[in-house]
């Protein structure tokens, strides 16, 4: 009865994201393969996933007074879905929303579950929205307004400040732009920007990162440039990582941690077809992904495999890029589901395999080579501490400064928050190893 019924799908992917089971990007990209819904509820299919996900400590504190006895996962789940549906999406008129997930319970449990909702919701609906003056602490209030966790709004707070995080935390709720990196080796960036504008596309060119192009329009993955494999879907923070490394032509290179290999394949453009990436991931199901954009790029200087980063290479390189395992809190706003699944005891586990992969890959780098060590988080435990510690225990390695396009001024170390590009949170740092 509810098959392609797009609340019904959506309720489906947060019980397994929210479980624990699934990441909502994969999940969402399976459901539109697999055409779980129509191509015209598609957009609906993924705000009501995203929106829902972003937003759900919110959700939870404005339903929370209405719910006066205890629930299933997934009721509580397509409450807070509906109530989503209520407070930020202009179009949907109120009795669908109740109608909907009224008809949802039905099919998911039994006539007392959709009563519970249906009173529930009515009630919710006609009453006026929670305030969140009412909350007296200013950590507490911006863990409920950003929706971000407590612990992690009080943590952020420490370590820059109430406005930073603020700033960051309600951005989280935004869409960061949509950027891609022109493929070189192929096209040259002013036709890109006239392709994609003849298109129909609106361009402007990044001031920090020449092949970085800003777009609006429509969904890019349906352009041939891109299908063609003359341009790529890729954050500019991201973008920074292979800019930095800034390569020169011939060299080789170790990428350790490489899936889904944009960096990868930003490194192999910047080489033009010359030199040699050596691109390995623990995972071999990701080497495929890899495979796939080396072969759609036409980039014929890389080579894939499989290998766990904490044990040796066995040659010695120009470059090594050590894009670690991180918490993930720098792209929250692309895997909203981050913020909820992650603890303290993570972000420790995951400093002890970031230096183990960094002591690691620095013995395959030759002398006066440079490595990259970024990751894709704010954290500083698994940033700053993970390279100080490394050249504390290495003292053949000293940092190489670049510098940071913020201010333009020589910089060790750089950490990007969202708010800097409205872009993803990145960190990149950049030694080498002293020559003797």
């Amino acid at each position: 009865m509810m098959k392609n019924n797009v609340r019904y799908v959506a309720l489906t992917i947060l019980d397994d994201v929210l479980n624990g089971e699934a990441y909502s990007n994969l999940q969402l990209n399976e459901a539109i393969k697999n055409e779980a819904v129509t191509q015209k509820d598609i957009g609906l299919l993924t705000e009501l996933v995203y929106g829902t996900l972003q937003r759900k400590i919110t959700l939870e504190y404005l339903i929370e007074p209405f719910i006066q006895t205890k629930l299933k996962g997934w009721m509580k789940r397509l409450l807070i879905m509906s109530a989503y549906q209520f407070v930020y999406l202009d179009k949907v008129p109120n009795h669908a929303i109740i109608n909907e997930a009224v008809n949802i319970a039905k099919a998911r449990g039994d006539l007392h579950n959709s009563k519970a909702i249906n009173a529930i919701l009515r009630n919710f609906i006609s009453s006026p929205l929670r305030s969140l003056d009412e909350i007296k602490h200013d950590d507490k209030r911006l863990s409920i307004e950003g929706s971000v966790p407590l612990w992690l709004t009080k943590h952020w707070i420490t370590h820059f400040g109430y406005e930073k995080t603020k700033e960051m935390c309600l951005l989280s709720l935004t869409p960061p732009d949509t950027t891609v990196r022109v493929n070189t080796t192929r096209i040259t960036v002013q036709e890109a920007v006239e392709r994609l504008e003849s298109n129909g596309y609106t361009v402007k060119m990044d001031k920090d990162i020449e092949r970085c192009l800003h777009i609006k329009g429509e969904p890019i993955v349906n352009d041939r440039l891109f299908k063609d494999g003359l341009i790529s879907i890729q954050d500019k923070s991201s973008m920074f990582v292979g800019e930095i490394l800034n390569v020169k032509k011939g060299s080789t290179v170790l990428d350790t941690c490489s899936a889904p290999g944009g960096k990868t394949c930003h490194i192999a453009e910047m080489l033009d077809q010359t030199g040699q990436v050596d691109a390995f991931d623990i995972h071999p199901h990701k080497i495929d992904l890899i495979d796939f954009n080396v072969k759609k790029l036409r980039l014929n200087n890389v080579s894939t495999s499989v290998h766990d980063a904490t044990k040796p290479f066995d040659k010695t390189y120009d470059y090594i890029l050590v894009d670690a395992p991180c918490s993930g809190f720098g792209v929250m706003r692309r895997k909203p589901e981050i913020k909820y699944d992650k603890t303290t005891k993570d972000v420790e586990a995951l400093w002890h395999l970031q230096v183990e992969i960094l002591e690691n890959a620095s013995k395959s780098l030759a002398p006066g080579g440079e490595l990259v060590y970024s990751t894709c988080t704010i954290e500083q435990m698994e940033n700053e501490n993970v390279v100080y510690s490394f050249l504390k225990a290495n003292d053949d390695f000293e940092f190489a400064p670049f510098i940071d396009p913020r201010t333009n001024e020589e910089t060790k170390t750089l950490q990007l928050l969202p708010q800097d590009y409205n872009s993803d949170g990145f960190f990149i740092t950049k030694i080498k190893r002293k020559e003797r």
